[in-house]
């Protein structure tokens, strides 16, 4: 009986008895989607259930998706990301200095005691 109807069908409602269609609803355990079913327009009663392996379909496709990626890209999924290495000279910025306050209306060195923006580098920089 529950593979007959579907959404949009025209019938008279067994619980309240009016002539009306059937909507299809999801049924919610807490934030999660537990089923689907289907419901009387006029009084919302449950009429019947409708059977979905959402579930298992959506995590099946989550996985054939990163396989088919893996496949194109030719690589393992599972492989490390890679450590980028900075050179002692390249990190010098006052935004990463320990000397900086930053401030939404002005920036400010502590050393030197003047204006400073993110991204300038001085001489007297030392790492956070």
């Amino acid at each position: 009986m529950n593979g007959q109807r579907r959404a949009g069908e025209d019938l008279r409602c067994p619980h309240c008895g009016k002539d009306s269609f059937l909507v299809k609803k999801n049924i919610m355990d807490g934030w999660k989607v537990a089923g689907a079913g289907l419901f009387c327009s006029s009084c919302s009663a449950k009429i019947s259930d409708l059977n979905t392996d959402s579930g298992t379909e959506q995590d099946s496709k989550k996985v054939s998706s990163k396989s088919k990626l893996a496949a194109l890209l030719g690589e393992d999924g599972d492989a490390p990301a890679p450590k980028l290495e900075v050179a002692d000279g390249e990190k010098s910025f006052c935004r990463d200095c320990a000397h900086f306050i930053s401030h939404p209306f002005l920036s400010r060195c502590t050393i030197h005691s003047k204006n400073v923006e993110p991204m300038d580098d001085c001489s007297s920089f030392s790492d956070k």
